[in-house]
């Protein structure tokens, strides 16, 4: 009897410690593994301006209280405004390069940081992200005024999966993925081969399966992927852009890895941009934005 007592207690804390180790509840543990920010003044925080445009130092508050901070680029004449979300490492002036060809591809651009990233205060996590997300989509709607419809959320990484749930709960012009993968519990489990143990129901919520959410409807899409993309692979894009409903366009990058793109292929880059953005100007009438952070429900 003592001898089952002890068999059963030790299944039943091997089964709490599987769960505790879990993805969905050992947050602190796997932060590590999934964001590498930099916080200020890490960076290039005195910048002057990107194709003569100066930076405007923006700040805004999540739902949750937490004050996040942006790099908006306006250009007066641009029919367009990027919302990049960003990937997981460094902070906003690491992106100066993409940032820099959004400009020449016509668009005004706003960047911002995620919590606990450059000047954001607090610590990232999936759920903080998104609604950070949302946050910098309010902010351009409600402190900026600019119609849902000419906003384009643009997502680099980790970033195109927070890009993919902010337009399920805002309205927006259209959706850019940059080597994106196809879902965060893939990805995961390709990086880190223990979490094949783990069932969907123990990732954290949201689940950001990208694919789920390009099947569905959505604002017009581009999928830009490297082909020689070593940390995610391009594959993930070619089942994104095989299974995403229309309209979508899939540019394959081929001489692009993961961070190197606007080094390597800015021409390819800038043709692509240029051309989506211009397919988007047939788009007549702005959808109705419910104006109100606490809409967002991820």
């Amino acid at each position: 009897m003592i001898c089952f007592e002890m068999l059963a207690g030790g299944a039943l804390s091997l089964g709490l410690l599987y769960i505790a180790l879990s993805p969905r509840f050992a947050t602190s543990l796997y932060r590590s593994f999934l964001f590498y920010p930099a916080d200020y003044p890490k960076g290039k925080y005195d910048l002057d301006n990107l194709e003569g445009i100066a930076p405007e130092n923006i700040f805004f508050t999540a739902a949750d209280g937490t004050k996040l901070h942006g790099w908006f680029f306006r250009q007066t004449q641009a029919a367009k405004t990027i919302l990049f979300h960003h990937g997981n490492a460094a902070n906003l002036t690491s992106r100066l390069g993409l940032i820099q060809l959004q400009l020449r591809a016509g668009a005004s651009v706003f960047i911002y940081d995620y919590r606990g990233f450059g000047r954001s205060e607090g610590k990232p996590d999936i759920h903080g992200i998104c609604a950070d997300g949302c946050a910098a989509f309010d902010y351009l709607v409600n402190q900026s005024g600019i119609p849902t419809c000419e906003i384009i959320n643009y997502g680099e990484s980790l970033g195109a999966a927070v890009a993919c749930q902010v337009s399920v709960v805002r309205m927006s012009g259209g959706l850019i993925l940059q080597s994106s993968f196809s879902s965060l519990q893939r990805i995961g489990k390709e990086v880190l081969p223990w979490l094949l143990i783990y069932p969907p129901s123990l990732f954290p919520l949201p689940a950001m399966d990208n694919i789920s959410i390009v099947r569905g409807a959505h604002p017009p899409l581009l999928i830009l992927h490297g082909s020689k993309d070593t940390v995610i692979l391009c594959r993930h894009s070619r089942e994104l852009s095989s299974q995403a409903s229309p309209p979508y366009t899939f540019v394959e990058l081929p001489e692009a890895n993961h961070n190197d793109l606007p080094i390597v292929e800015p021409e390819r880059y800038l043709i692509a941009l240029q051309q989506f953005l211009l397919s988007l100007e047939s788009q007549m009438k702005c959808p109705t934005y419910p104006g109100d952070s606490s809409h967002c429900v991820l």
